[in-house]
């Protein structure tokens, strides 16, 4: 587990190290965009309580849903989750290989069967235990820097 862990970090300090100390969570999703070569959507959907988000490759975008209703940071939490998802490789640049559908019909399937889901409870799979690991190393650092006092207001207000 240990090596795992390490590997983790490894990709976060990697991020950390390209996109400078820094960034936001859209240059985070504007990397991902990059490297995987197409857009990303992110929305919400009417999930199962158990389910708090899902990541598909479609044919012209990857799609993140989280589960509609949630608060603004769970709702942050399970987008990082999912983009960690994509960050380690664990969805595929085609989901269901070469028939994965089109964003557009996939609106009109909404098939699941193929998405990286995200249950609370579960954390039995190696890719779920270290997306969540490294949705925990952004998501604390997002949320540090965000709420950092800058060095020039500490400087005024001692």
């Amino acid at each position: 587990m240990v090596g795992r862990h390490a590997e983790i970090q490894r990709v976060f300090d990697a991020i950390v190290s390209a996109l400078g100390e820094s960034f936001s969570q859209k240059t985070v999703i504007e990397l991902i965009e990059l490297w995987r070569g197409k857009p990303i959507r992110i929305e919400t959907d009417r999930l199962p309580v158990a389910m708090s988000g899902y990541c598909l490759g479609l044919y012209d975008v990857d799609l993140i849903c989280t589960r509609h209703g949630l608060d603004s940071l769970l709702t942050r939490f399970v987008e990082l989750h999912e983009l960690a998802h994509l960050i380690l490789g664990h969805v595929p640049l085609l989901s269901d290989g070469e028939s994965t559908p089109t964003y557009g019909v996939f609106l009109q399937r909404r098939r699941r069967q193929s998405a990286h889901y995200r249950i609370p409870t579960t954390y039995d799979s190696d890719q779920e235990h270290d997306a969540e690991t490294l949705a925990t190393l952004l998501f604390d650092y997002l949320q540090q820097r965000e709420t950092a006092i800058p060095d020039i207001a500490r400087c005024l207000h001692g």
